[in-house]
C-alpha cells in the first residue's frame, strides 16, 4: 500500500513538472511566443531564419577571404602578363563579394530592431516585412559569393 502511494506521488510530480516546463516553453525570453500565434510573430520567424542562415555562413565567408588574399599575394610574384591581370581581376572580383556579403550582413544586424514598433501591431508588421526583404537579400548575396567562390577554390 505504501509503494501505491509513493508511486502515485511520484507521478503528480512527474506530472507537474512535464506540464510546468510545457508552460515555460510558450513564451521566449525576448518577450515574443515561440508558437506564432500572429502574423507579426510568423514574420519575425521568417526574419530570424534568413538571419540564422547567413550566420551560419560567416565562418565559411571569412575563409575564403583569407584564400583569396593568399592567391592575390602568390599572384603578385607572378611576371606581368594578360593571364596575371586576368587572374587578380578574378580573385579581385571573388574577394569583393565575400566582402560585400559580410558587410551587407553585420550592417543589416546593426540596424535590425527586434523589438521595433512591438506596442503597434501594424507598424510591426510592416517593418517586419521590410526587415524580411532585406534579411533575404543578404542571405542571398551570402549564397551567390559563396557559390562563385566555391567554384573558384574547391578542386
Amino acid at each position: 500500500m505504501k509503494n501505491i502511494y509513493i508511486s502515485a506521488l511520484v507521478l503528480c510530480v512527474i506530472s507537474t513538472g512535464c506540464n510546468n516546463a510545457t508552460d515555460h516553453s510558450e513564451h521566449r525570453k525576448d518577450g515574443f511566443s515561440d508558437n506564432a500565434k500572429t502574423p507579426q510573430d510568423s514574420l519575425y520567424q521568417l526574419v530570424m531564419d534568413g538571419h540564422d542562415v547567413g550566420m551560419a555562413k560567416m565562418g565559411k565567408i571569412r575563409s575564403y577571404q583569407q584564400q583569396a588574399q593568399k592567391a592575390l599575394d602568390s599572384i603578385q610574384r607572378l611576371p606581368a602578363s594578360a593571364a596575371k591581370e586576368r587572374l587578380q581581376q578574378t580573385f579581385m572580383g571573388v574577394q569583393e563579394d565575400l566582402n560585400f556579403a559580410e558587410y551587407s550582413m553585420n550592417t543589416w544586424m546593426e540596424e535590425f530592431i527586434p523589438d521595433s514598433a512591438k506596442d503597434n501591431p501594424e507598424g510591426r508588421l510592416t517593418y517586419l516585412k521590410t526587415e524580411h526583404e532585406k534579411v533575404e537579400k543578404v542571405k542571398n548575396n551570402i549564397q551567390l559569393s559563396l557559390q562563385r567562390a566555391d567554384s573558384l577554390f574547391k578542386k
